[in-house]
């Protein structure tokens, strides 16, 4: 997984300038080097919040049920996108997509639940318990965990033969003379 790069305040301040002057995403995206809808969300929240909204975040944000119970009622009545709805709550947009996700298939009382920080999407939760586990369990955690990598990286090795095959109009066979 690659590393995101994390914009200053500065650099924000600087994309939201660049717009308000020429208007265009796609020009100050090409001028700064940076993804034209991460200008769109900047130039959205310093619209709706000001230029608080563009400092980054030291940790990540909690927000309690209610709140998240309001804010995806909200998106659901309003029918808004998540790139508008991120901007308007000042909340990232892959956040309320798990918001969103987590009501369709569970209800408002997903909104409840506390998901781990690094929690991989797809794998189940794991429950706490108050006992140790036995060697069994233990074990059976372990042959998860290995699968799992083990997957990853046939993935990843599928990917670089892919990308390091030759195509074959490139190459030729050996004449037999």
């Amino acid at each position: 997984m690659s590393k995101q790069f994390k914009h200053n305040l500065e650099d924000k301040l600087e994309a939201v300038r660049l717009y308000e002057k020429c208007g265009s995403e796609q020009r100050v995206s090409n001028l700064l080097g940076i993804c034209p809808s991460l200008v769109h969300t900047w130039v959205q929240l310093y619209r709706l919040h000001g230029p608080s909204a563009l400092i980054p975040r030291a940790t990540s944000q909690t927000y309690s049920p209610e709140i998240r119970i309001a804010i995806v009622e909200d998106l659901r009545n309003k029918n808004v996108s998540l790139r508008s709805a991120s901007a308007l709550f000042n909340v990232p947009a892959h956040t309320l997509s798990r918001w969103c996700r987590a009501v369709e298939e569970r209800g408002f009382t997903a909104l409840f639940d506390k998901i781990p920080q690094n929690h991989i999407p797809g794998m189940p939760l794991k429950k706490r318990k108050t006992e140790p586990l036995t060697e069994l369990e233990q074990l059976r955690e372990e042959n998860m965990r290995l699968r799992a990598e083990l997957d990853l990286i046939k993935k990843v090795d599928a990917l670089v033969a892919k990308r390091c095959e030759p195509t074959r109009k490139s190459v030729r066979k050996p004449s037999k003379d």
